[in-house]
């Protein structure tokens, strides 16, 4: 009973910190961070059985961590011990921190079946709360479940939402045999106002869908821009293709490539966590060291946003820093490119190069 009444007023103590994104009590505690830290470092069960200790005594920032620890070092023994590691006062531990904490419970533990408003409203409260990565990630699942079909929501072009995602939708509306007029125009709007969306879209759709720009409604024209700085434009938007996110890449990302991307990509949310990674492990290198990360591995997308615990528990930087972040944010590629990929890597910064050769020795990330 005594655990079941914590766990009550830990709910109310949360629900005052959810609408607001600062940190939570309880996560300058030292005894929080030992634990944290030694679960973002190790696969040691003792680090959730601490983080769930200090839970069940009414740390706040400890019951939103901990379903991510649970994620990490997940419960081992029979079913019933395994359950009983998930549950806190008789309460599975993801119910419990999702009552209690409005980010938890609208990123859902990454659940993107819902229906796309749903997606649309949980992506726009993580992004309020300060988790644009989480909700970039429900975005992506709007895209791939409706395939664009309908009103676009003006978050798929916002600095905060990846270039490459908003150009995803635009290539599905106007890919296809005959794109509406509203289409045309919203293309030509949208580079009017410079949306590097809309010149990677511009630019697949001309340079891998051969389309001819006159069948788009002539959106160059319309927008008023000249050949000159459609060039310039289009240049840029093949270098941030060619460094966005892709499970499967053929062709190697030149240098010039990477360093053109990264000027296009600066202060874009979708290079925040490049900018993070840099700062933290090589903070007297860091404009070759992003440059490097654009090549191996690329723009970082899809790997981390679920190992990453919300920012009003752990700083971004401090995930940066951890062992488990650093594998979540250099996921290992295995496709053609890779091995040039990652020599290019290696030879445009010397830290880098270091921190990749760590990489390789650590045993948990994709």
């Amino acid at each position: 009973m005594r655990k079941l009444a914590t766990l009550a007023a830990l709910t109310c103590t949360l629900a005052a910190f959810a609408a607001r994104a600062e940190m939570l009590a309880g996560a300058d505690d030292p005894d929080f961070r030992a634990a944290l830290d030694l679960a973002l470092n190790t696969g040691e069960p003792e680090a959730v059985a601490r983080l769930k200790a200090l839970a069940e005594t009414g740390n706040p920032a400890a019951l939103v961590a901990l379903p991510f620890a649970l994620q990490w070092i997940p419960p081992s023994g029979s079913l019933a011990e395994k359950n009983a590691q998930r549950k806190l006062g008789g309460i599975w531990v993801q119910d419990a921190a999702a009552e209690a904490h409005a980010a938890t419970a609208l990123w859902a533990n990454g659940q993107n079946t819902d229906a796309p408003d749903d997606l649309l409203r949980r992506a726009a409260g993580l992004s309020a709360l300060g988790e644009p990565e989480k909700a970039a990630l429900l975005l992506a699942s709007w895209v791939n479940q409706t395939g664009a079909v309908g009103a676009l929501p003006e978050a798929l072009f916002s600095p905060d939402t990846p270039a490459w995602l908003g150009a995803l939708a635009l290539t599905f509306r106007l890919g296809l045999s005959e794109p509406s007029t509203a289409d045309h125009d919203l293309l030509a709007a949208l580079l009017a106002k410079e949306s590097p969306a809309a010149w990677m879209a511009l630019n697949h759709l001309v340079e891998r869908l051969h389309r001819d720009p006159a069948s788009l409604g002539d959106p160059l024209g319309k927008a008023g821009i000249s050949p000159e700085t459609a060039a310039t434009r289009l240049k840029e938007a093949q270098a941030m293709i060619a460094v966005s996110p892709s499970s499967w890449r053929e062709l190697p990302v030149t240098a010039e490539e990477a360093l053109l991307a990264r000027t296009a990509l600066a202060g874009r949310g979708e290079f925040a966590p490049v900018e993070g990674l840099c700062r933290v492990h090589c903070p007297d290198s860091s404009a070759t060291c992003e440059t490097a990360v654009l090549t191996y591995p690329g723009l970082i997308f899809g790997h981390f946003e679920s190992t990453q615990p919300f920012r009003s528990v752990l700083p971004a930087d401090d995930f940066y820093a951890s062992a488990r972040g650093l594998a979540a944010l250099i996921p290992l590629r295995r496709d053609p490119a890779a091995a040039a990929d990652r020599a290019t890597a290696d030879s445009l910064d010397a830290c880098y190069a270091a921190v990749l050769a760590r990489r390789d020795t650590l045993g948990f990330g994709p």
